[in-house]
Parts: C-alpha cells; structure tokens; sequence
C-alpha cells in the first residue's frame, strides 16, 4: 500500500525512480564532480584534554545523581568558558568520536552476549 499516493496527488511515490525503485542509485556523472571529503586531523593540548576528562567525569556524576539519588539538590550549571572558535571545533569532534568509540563498544557487547545476530 502506497500513504504517499494522495500527498502527491495521486501520482504515485516521488521519491521512487521511473520503475518504483526505491532503491535508486545516485548517476556516476554527477558524482564525479563532488568534492572528497577530507581527511581531517585534530589535536589538542594536554591541558584541555585533562579539562575535558574532568568535565566529563563532572557529568558522569550528574547524572549517577539523577539516576540514583534525584531527592538531593544539584549543582548548578557552571558559565560555560568562552573557547576560541578552533578550539571549540576540535572539542565537538572530540566528543562525536568519543560517542562513536562507545557505541562501537556497546555494540561489540551486544555481539558478544548474543543479544545481536552474528556477523
């Protein structure tokens, strides 16, 4: 059954190739002329990866608090610092491939306990 027929006026789904593929692939030609993704390094000082770990563990606390002990007050919010725009760009992908690294993790366990089918 297609729901998208009467949004698109009845002509069908629109987002599917002449033949209803939706599995349409993109044209050769137009992606040659696409510019490749870069490979992209960061580093930061050992200062700020300690502040970064200790903030981290600030927040692992938090929310320890919230899951085990919601009665007690919390902390407030400290004001964030102001980062030059770089450092804050390093900082962002610095947690994006922290979330990764975990995720990857997790999933791994989820193999290995047999709670995922195999691989």
């Amino acid at each position: 059954m297609n729901n998208n027929i009467n949004a698109n006026g009845g002509v069908g789904d629109r987002n599917a190739d002449r033949n209803g593929d939706r599995n349409y692939q993109i044209p050769a030609h137009l992606l040659q002329n696409l510019p490749r993704p870069r490979s992209v390094t960061f580093t930061m000082n050992v200062r700020q990866l300690e502040w970064m770990y200790i903030t981290w563990d600030a927040a692992r606390n938090r929310v320890r608090q919230q899951l085990y002990h919601p009665d007690l007050p919390f902390d407030p919010y400290p004001l964030p610092p102001v980062w030059p725009e770089e450092t804050r760009a390093m900082m962002i992908l610095w947690i994006a491939r922290e979330r990764r690294i975990f995720e990857m993790e997790l999933e791994e366990l989820e193999y290995l306990l047999g709670l995922r089918g195999a691989r």
